[in-house]
């Protein structure tokens, strides 16, 4: 791996397991996720963001379904960030926490 970034277009969610390597790398990875359905999306992300949160890097949200995963020592020039979708994508959407109650005897 003698580059410093790597373009995707996943197609299913395996397809991003391989990315993991290049985020272990500390490489650049841009993906474009047009080609995924919102559910396969938000697993990726998702995923992403575990593996980033491990690697203390981060992601960068581009467009619509543009994302670029910066690496812990990675330097970058960003104008702009497309922050509604980054308020999207950081929505609490899991299922209601479920909180048990004990009743008293």
């Amino acid at each position: 791996m003698n580059y410093d970034i790597a373009f995707f277009k996943p197609k299913r969610f395996e397809e991003c397991l391989k990315y993991i390597e290049y985020i272990k790398a500390q490489k650049y990875v841009h993906i474009n996720l047009s080609d995924v359905n919102d559910s396969v999306k938000r697993r990726i992300l998702d995923f992403l963001n575990g593996a980033l949160f491990i690697q203390e890097g981060q992601i960068l949200y581009l467009g619509e379904n543009t994302i670029c995963t910066i690496p812990k020592t990675g330097k970058y020039f960003l104008e702009y960030e497309n922050v509604e979708l980054k308020k999207e994508f950081d929505a609490y959407d899991e299922e209601e926490e479920i909180v048990p109650m004990f009743s008293k005897k």
